[in-house]
């Protein structure tokens, strides 16, 4: 079989498995990624600073941050410095929501280590992050 070929189709099976996890969200996967970010990360985060961590627009985020406010996984809260600015908050309920997702998360990745073994993950990870620093430069 072809490299590329047969390369796309272990990306491809690879991506879909990997997403599955993430069907039965009742948020997108990348309003997650925004709760991941508000709930696993120390800091006080503008919708600008959001955007640049995931590295998509700053607009789209916005979108993400009305659809999260509507559905009360996050709040607003104004900036002391800049009165037009304000950080995104999470609430409860993203807390609990990214606490379940990430032991589901957690509980594949520790399977496929398993599998693996731990060199072999590591290598894996390892190798995944190269790509993706090569992808971001493309």
């Amino acid at each position: 079989m072809d490299t590329y070929l047969n390369a796309n189709i272990v990306f491809s099976k690879f991506t879909r498995d990997y997403m599955a996890l993430k069907k039965d969200l009742p948020i997108r996967p990348s309003e997650m990624g925004v709760l991941n970010i508000l709930t696993k990360r120390e800091g006080d985060y503008t919708s600008l600073a959001i955007a640049e961590l995931l590295g998509v627009s700053k607009s789209m985020i916005a979108a993400h941050i009305q659809v999260l406010l509507k559905k009360g996984y996050i709040y607003k809260e104004a900036s002391l410095g800049d009165k037009r600015s304000f950080y995104v908050r999470p609430t409860e309920k993203a807390r609990e929501l990214s606490d379940e997702f990430e032991e589901k998360q957690t509980k594949y990745l520790k399977t496929i280590e398993a599998k693996l073994g731990a060199s072999d993950f590591a290598e894996l990870i390892r190798l995944l992050d190269k790509t993706q620093t090569i992808l971001d430069k493309i």
